[in-house]
């Protein structure tokens, strides 16, 4: 009997038991479909964030706050009960904008955030408040200017009561109205729109959608409507990333003289560059593909186990077709060929099935995200998660279907055509 005649009987004895055949593909199609969804889906995490800190563009320093440690605070309860750090204040940018001393130095800009009631009209909102400088379009690369313009230098040391909105705000209070001119009110004070932004791709700061934020100027906002005097973080760019480890060595002295540190294990603050939120990126991704590679392996090794299960089954209610094909002239290897195969079908049209509806559920999935405002987020479909969850479940259908093929073929004619 050559193969294409066993491959027939494998068909033939599949297509009498539909139902069990539905079910032995069924956990088939459930452990592919997840190995391509969560790994596309890991892969896509990993593209989205990397796109989102490489929006800042190439040259980036973060000046961040440093956490201290629970024995510094007193107890871990202290950093529960949350912890105000102050150190970084106004003058540390206004140091670092100048050039003489810092010729390396493109832009900088100090952030901080809050949520506050504004008005328009009729129309009261809570926005997201976010205190930039002027520089801020230079170090967000995706902050552009849609209509009007960003605020000066000028206008945030003068403490103005400017304003540029994000592109979900400006729909939201406006519609389809020209805002420029237009005032806001905010904690009863009155800022007048200059500008506003396109909308920037569903990028998101903290999890929070930069198109709803409402920018004002840094020190408008810690001397007028927050009532305080120190810094989030600071953000620059130099231009060129040649200078990173002289900028973060003379930005470093700057700020423990600032701050009076004099030994630098004590610093308050942290300078961390974009190549190393990247690669640590990249190190968390990593360790989330082997983590979710491996739930998904589970789920295809019970569709395995099932598969066995069901071919078991299979070879005890077959004994004496087994039995009379065996006294008709079939050897041992026909009967191993053919529910070997049997099982081979099962896992291929399982493993098409699950890669179809994997690719096809993972981007209806990735259309609902980016309805949902992460418009930015990337559709990265793994194809080798595809090729990886093919190729395991044929060897799934090899592995597990060889114990009943080898029960099959070593049953005797004799004892197999006695059973009904």
């Amino acid at each position: 009997m050559n193969i294409f005649s066993i491959i027939k009987q494998s068909i033939i004895a599949l297509k009498a038991n539909k139902l069990r055949s539905f079910f032995s593909i069924l956990g088939i199609v459930i452990g592919v479909s997840a190995v391509v969804i969560i790994l596309s889906l890991g892969q896509s995490l990993k593209g989205f964030v990397t796109n989102e800190i490489e929006a800042f563009g190439p040259g980036i320093l973060d000046i961040a706050v440093k956490i201290p440690e629970a024995s510094e605070v007193g107890s871990a309860i202290s950093i529960i009960q949350g912890v105000k750090i102050t150190t970084l204040k106004i003058k540390d940018i206004k140091a670092l904008k100048d050039k003489e001393r810092f010729p390396y130095i493109e832009a900088v800009t100090g952030e901080t955030f809050a949520q506050e009631w504004a008005v328009y009209k009729d129309k009261e909102k809570k926005v997201l408040l976010f205190g930039a400088n002027a520089d801020f379009p230079l170090v967000m690369r995706t902050a552009k200017v849609d209509k009007g313009r960003f605020f000066t230098d000028t206008e945030d040391e003068t403490l103005a009561k400017v304003a540029v909105l994000g592109s979900n705000l400006t729909e939201d209070f406006f519609g389809p109205i020209d805002p420029i001119g237009k005032k806001i009110k905010l904690k009863g004070q009155s800022f007048k729109v200059v500008g506003t932004l396109e909308p920037m791709g569903g990028f998101s700061f903290g999890g929070v959608d930069m198109n709803d934020f409402m920018y004002i100027p840094i020190e408008t906002a810690l001397k007028e409507v927050l009532g305080i005097d120190y810094l989030l973080e600071i953000i620059l760019t130099i231009k060129d990333e040649s200078y990173s480890v002289q900028a973060i060595e003379e930005i470093s002295q700057l700020l423990r003289r600032h701050h009076n540190i004099k030994d630098p294990a004590k610093d308050d603050f942290q300078i961390t560059t974009m190549e190393e939120v990247i690669s640590q990126v990249q190190e968390m991704s990593v360790v989330l593909n082997l983590l979710l590679g491996f739930l998904a392996a589970i789920s295809l090794l019970v569709g395995g186990i099932g598969i066995m299960n069901i071919m078991l089954v299979s070879v005890s209610e077959r004994t004496h077709e087994i039995g009379l094909r065996k006294s008709l002239g079939a050897t041992k290897k026909n009967i191993l060929w053919q529910f070997l195969i049997e099982s081979l079908i099962i896992t291929i049209l399982g493993g098409v099935i699950g890669i179809v509806l994997g690719i096809g559920n993972f981007l209806l999935g990735s259309l609902i995200v980016r309805t949902q405002g992460l418009s930015s987020w990337p559709m990265d479909i793994s194809w080798v998660a595809i090729a990886a969850a093919f190729f395991v479940s044929m060897a799934i259908g090899l592995i597990f279907g060889i114990y009943p093929a080898r029960k099959a073929a070593q049953l005797s004619p004799v004892e197999a055509m006695r059973k009904e």
